[in-house]
């Protein structure tokens, strides 16, 4: 391969990208509400934390299985395209719901399509690539995932301010059930590219028996990684808790209330939604997308330079610099309610900013490691094994995490986050110590 090819982004990959980028528009559109949702249907974290850990940990099984079909039956396209089918067609049904449990029956077949697309589509997207651009190519994708979570936000508030004041609607529940219907559009148009424009490139040799598999056939280095990264995600609880903890910040300050009443068109169009609590609610249902929106920013940003990156200084060093940025966020998050009401709104826009280098600096390199470790005939069911360690988890992790806030709280009213977040920190710091003296690095680069 020539210096130049080895710099520059495959199609398949920029294609891929698009459809990722077409579903996080969607997945965004309404993701950030679900915290306000959940609340206006009269639960909260510990719902939370349910609806979340099952939706993942129902991803992370059909990662694996869909991960060692795909390196056996040499369709991941089929599989990446019924996999993104099944959660652009279910995603929306959200606004449907009358409680907060059918939330998580949504979710649950929303990852579900999730679990099905992921491995192999993350198989397509290391056969496309070189070992010399790998981080990049990861990075990349990540990169237009996120420009799809910036978007995502946007045309939200954009759906959410059309149905206030030119539709006239005031139940600001409503004006959400038909903003999570309309993310339909978006999950269409992800399905419809990777109909059109998505190729597939995979080994032609295969090996084994159909279906067969065995966790001899991994090397023990790459299990090493696989249970470090169980152990990570054990405190990586669900982002929409610091969403939750976002939105306390703001309700407890009132600050973006009283910025809010200082712009008259803003002023004008709340002060139409009746008592004080609904204009609040309104304001935080407009705010978080914004929060959110800004998070992804900086992911954009710096995913594809952080990708690169662990391609000249490896893959380790850089996971382990994002795991080191984590643990100082959740950390910090921890000790925030110490902070005036006021200061805590402005200490969880510059966390959130620090927060998102962490997914910049392992999301792109963490993939990438997986591909450097084991054969290309494997990768799909390493791929699988990868998003299976770190859905494992993700339930226990969430609803610990969920105990933990809702549990202190009641204890100690109001520090409920500094438990919480403090647990998921400590995990994080146990973890870097472990990936720099268990796993070795593959030095070929």
């Amino acid at each position: 391969m020539t210096e130049k090819n080895k710099t520059k982004i495959p199609r398949a990959i920029i294609m891929l990208g698009l459809v990722s980028l077409f579903t996080d528009v969607a997945t965004e559109m309404i993701y950030p509400l679900v915290p306000v949702f959940v609340a206006a249907l009269g639960s909260g974290a510990i719902l939370l934390g349910v609806i979340e850990g099952v939706a993942e940990s129902t991803a992370s099984m059909l990662n694996l299985i869909s991960g060692i079909i795909s390196d056996k039956i040499r369709k991941r396209k089929l599989l990446v395209l019924i996999g993104y089918s099944l959660s652009s067609l279910v995603r929306p049904l959200t606004g449907l719901v009358s409680s907060g449990w059918q939330i998580i029956l949504i979710r649950m077949f929303d990852r579900v399509g999730k679990g099905i697309r992921s491995s192999p589509r993350d198989a397509l997207i290391a056969s496309a690539s070189d070992e010399s651009n790998r981080g990049k190519s990861y990075g990349f994708h990540q990169a237009m995932d996120h420009i799809g979570a910036v978007l995502g936000p946007v045309l939200a508030i954009i759906t959410l301010l059309l149905l206030f004041l030119v539709f006239g609607i005031k139940d600001s529940t409503l004006a959400l059930r038909w903003t999570f219907i309309l993310a339909i559009i978006p999950g269409v148009l992800a399905v419809l590219t990777i109909l059109l424009f998505v190729n597939e490139s995979v080994p032609e040799n295969g090996e084994g028996k159909l279906f067969r598999f065995s966790l001899k056939s991994i090397d023990s280095n790459f299990r090493n990684y696989l249970l470090i990264m169980i152990l990570f995600t054990l405190g990586n609880s669900s982002d929409a808790f610091l969403l939750f903890r976002v939105q306390e910040a703001i309700h407890k300050s009132g600050a973006v209330v009283d910025i809010v009443t200082r712009i008259v068109p803003l002023n004008a169009m709340v002060s139409g939604f009746g008592s004080k609590a609904e204009q609040s609610n309104v304001i935080n249902i407009l705010f978080l997308p914004l929060v959110w929106a800004f998070f992804h920013i900086i992911k954009v940003i710096f995913a594809t330079p952080m990708g690169a990156l662990s391609d000249r200084i490896g893959r380790k060093i850089v996971i382990n610099i994002g795991w080191a940025i984590y643990a100082f966020v959740y950390i910090s998050f921890a000790l925030i309610v110490f902070l005036s009401p006021g200061l805590q709104v402005l200490a969880t826009f510059f966390l959130f900013a620090i927060y998102a280098l962490f997914y910049a600096f392992t999301e792109g390199a963490g993939k990438a490691f997986v591909a450097d470790l084991v054969s290309e005939e494997k990768r799909g069911t390493a791929f699988g094994l990868y998003n299976f360690s770190i859905g494992l988890s993700a339930l226990p992790a969430s609803l610990i995490f969920g105990f933990l806030y809702s549990y202190f709280d009641k204890i100690i009213p109001g520090y409920g986050g500094t438990f919480a977040f403090g647990f998921g920190g400590i995990i994080a710091l146990i973890s870097m110590i472990l990936l720099a003296v268990k796993v070795k690095e593959n030095k070929k680069r």
